[in-house]
């Protein structure tokens, strides 16, 4: 039987993996797909639904021992954690939390569970339509959450699974996030602001929290102070050495007095080895060409929802985490003690999250550019997969004719790096004939694309046009030169696009060269105002979630900007405004398609406003739209009517215009 085509309906119909547990002794897996919770037996090939009656049922994990499996489910008594038992499938909950739980962790004793939930007080049904919100400081407001106040706080808890008794370990004005337990469950550990200030939103501590001696249940100690553990956007959960001697955490590589509205490029992230104790710590990752830092960012794939990024073998003697490294994202180990890292899972393929080690063994996800997520057994020492636990998305991939990209390199203008792209050919290719192509510009710009599964990407080459990508200068897992932030905004990143571009139309004679459109979010839409300002290369333009007026982002943006290095506020508001594309709207002269969430606190909505007014305003002739998604912040919608608005949206300015 022929394979079809895809179409961007493919997008609702895929099936997306949100976590999984591996449970080595039983050979079993939970894993969490489509707000269901499912219990696959590798050894027999049976599965069943574990489910508590609720909807968004996710966040498996068994106990220690073995016995139980804990997940989350959302009923009539609130977003809960509930235990099945293995053995009888009997389904209880033990939480009552007024708030939403999240993530949800076993103690090591699988007595107690730690997780994480907004400050007790508030409701999922609170309104605040009609109360005042006073801002004193900065760092008052994240995209997707809106204006924090006094209850939207993440805090952590542990419950006693016997007695169903709720301890809250933190409490203020500040956020702990990144939870975990100590090797013995005497404390836990978690990053947090609360002793940074607030201008110094992303430096985040690494904390010791008391969770077993009464009299000292959540005592705080900080166990570092001139160390940025990782955090937005790249998470890596502290992970403490079976000796309980240490905690393994990603830091930032960067001085301790910068500030979240300094202009820099984002840092590398090293391993450090932390004592519990607060005596001192240790660095334990050497970079080498081989591998350059110890997270990854990758932009385009679907892959390690609900995973964690770091573990440490069951004897504690080497760690093992995930990077980039030249467009692919790869599982590596490092000795505990310090060395240099060697590569455990590497190729033309996505590596994006690790379960707890069992027997030398672990359970891993992973994504092709043609094959959706898997689950897989990985065998440490080896670097060998045993076998494919589960792959998501079996009906579509035996339905569709996926297209394989083509990937190239290509030496900069000025010699100062090279730019990796790819060429995904439209699906059912016939050579013969002449196909226009899209440019698609990835957000960041710190992101990378990968040799991930773009079920996007795929549904433009369904309906006949080539895609063409790529990591400009800006772009992470190349080293930090490439990746310098200031060359993906002084028109060096723009010269790196530009040059993709015709490398393509040259390897590829099917590539029609004037018939060539682009599109980007966030960064990417930049680049595409940048462009549509700056060149008469392409025939249409779609913009998502863009910048287009860097004053509106210094002020309005949930990252808010900085005018220190100016020698007068003038000085900086004219620097700005002279960077911001929409002050040459009057240089558009092709289709534009504005794009964007009313609720979007990165790249705020105003920017749409005025661009589309500047270009309607100084060119009345010229085709130009302007879509707004209520309720979406700064991404693509989800909800699926306004999804697929929003890709017919795209798709049709494409097809009227190339």
């Amino acid at each position: 039987m022929s394979k079809r085509t895809s179409k961007f309906a493919d997008c609702l119909e895929l099936q997306r993996f949100t976590g999984a547990d591996y449970l080595e002794s039983k050979s079993l897996i939970a894993y969490a797909v489509e707000g269901a919770v499912k219990l696959r037996n590798l050894a027999d090939g049976t599965e069943k639904t574990i489910t508590a009656g609720g909807g968004g049922e996710g966040s498996p994990a068994f106990s220690p021992d073995g016995k139980l499996l804990l997940f989350i489910s959302s009923t009539a008594a609130g977003r809960q954690i509930h235990i099945c038992d293995l053995e009888t499938e009997a389904v209880r909950r033990v939480t009552s939390m007024k708030t939403p739980v999240m993530e949800p962790i076993w103690s090591p004793d699988g007595s107690r569970i730690l997780f994480a939930s907004p400050s007790a007080g508030s409701s999922p049904q609170r309104k605040y339509e009609d109360e005042a919100i006073v801002i004193e400081d900065f760092g008052y407001k994240f995209d997707g959450i809106g204006f924090y106040t006094p209850d939207s706080h993440m805090h952590l808890y542990m419950t006693e699974i016997e007695t169903g008794k709720t301890t809250q370990l933190t409490d203020g004005d500040f956020d702990y996030m990144h939870h975990n337990w100590s090797a013995d469950g005497s404390f836990v550990i978690c990053g947090s602001s609360r002793f940074r200030d607030k201008e110094q939103l992303l430096g985040m501590d690494l904390l010791r929290i008391e969770a077993k001696e009464p009299a000292q249940v959540g005592k705080i100690s900080r166990l570092t102070q001139d160390l940025w553990l990782v955090s937005y956007p790249n998470p890596v959960r502290p992970v403490a050495t079976p000796d309980g001697k240490y905690i393994i955490a990603g830091c930032l590589e960067m001085p301790n007095d910068i500030q979240l509205s300094d202009e820099i490029t984002y840092p590398d992230v090293y391993l450090y080895k932390i004592a519990t104790d607060g005596s001192g710590y240790q660095c334990i990752f050497e970079p080498s060409e081989d591998c350059l830092q110890c997270v990854q960012f990758p932009y385009n794939a679907f892959c390690g929802w609900g995973f964690d990024k770091l573990q440490v073998s069951e004897d504690g003697k080497e760690a093992f985490f995930h990077a980039g490294w030249q467009g692919q994202c790869r599982l590596y180990g490092v000795p505990v003690d310090g060395g240099a890292a060697r590569v455990i899972q590497s190729g033309k393929k996505v590596v994006h999250g690790i379960s707890s080690i069992q027997n030398g063994k672990a359970l891993i996800a992973v994504c092709e550019e043609t094959v959706p997520e898997r689950y897989q057994i990985l065998e440490l020492a080896t670097g060998v997969c045993t076998e494919t636990g589960i792959q998501s998305a079996q009906e579509l991939l035996d339905a569709v004719n996926y297209s394989q990209p083509e990937e190239f390199f290509v030496d900069t203008l000025d010699g100062d790096s090279r730019v990796h792209g790819w060429v995904m050919p439209p699906q059912n290719l016939d050579a013969s004939k002449k196909y226009p192509a899209i440019l698609y510009v990835h957000g960041g710009p710190h992101p990378f694309y990968t040799y991930g599964f773009t079920i996007e990407h795929q549904c433009f080459a369904g309906a006949g046009y080539a895609v063409i990508y790529c990591n400009p200068r800006g772009s992470s897992s190349y080293g930090m030169n490439h990746g310098d932030i200031k060359k993906a905004y002084d028109n060096r990143a723009y010269e790196d696009c530009l040059q993709i571009v015709d490398e393509a139309c040259k390897r590829f004679s099917w590539i029609d060269p004037e018939r060539i459109g682009v599109t980007g979010g966030s960064y990417g839409g930049y680049m595409v105002n940048y462009m549509a300002t700056h060149s008469k290369r392409f025939k249409a333009y779609v913009t998502q979630r863009s910048i287009s007026n860097h004053m509106i982002s210094y002020a309005s943006s949930d990252m808010q900007g900085c005018s220190k290095d100016y020698d007068s506020f003038e000085e900086f508001m004219v620097n700005q405004l002279k960077e911001s594309p929409v002050a040459y709207a009057e240089r558009i002269d092709r289709p534009l398609l504005i794009l964007h969430g009313t609720d979007d606190l990165r790249t705020p909505v105003e920017g749409a406003h005025q661009l589309f007014v500047a270009v309607k305003d100084l060119h009345p002739d010229l085709p130009v739209k302007m879509v707004l998604y209520p309720h979406v912040a700064h991404e693509q919608p989800s909800h699926p009517k306004q999804q697929q608005h929003y890709y017919d949206e795209m798709l049709q300015w494409f097809e009227k215009y190339l």
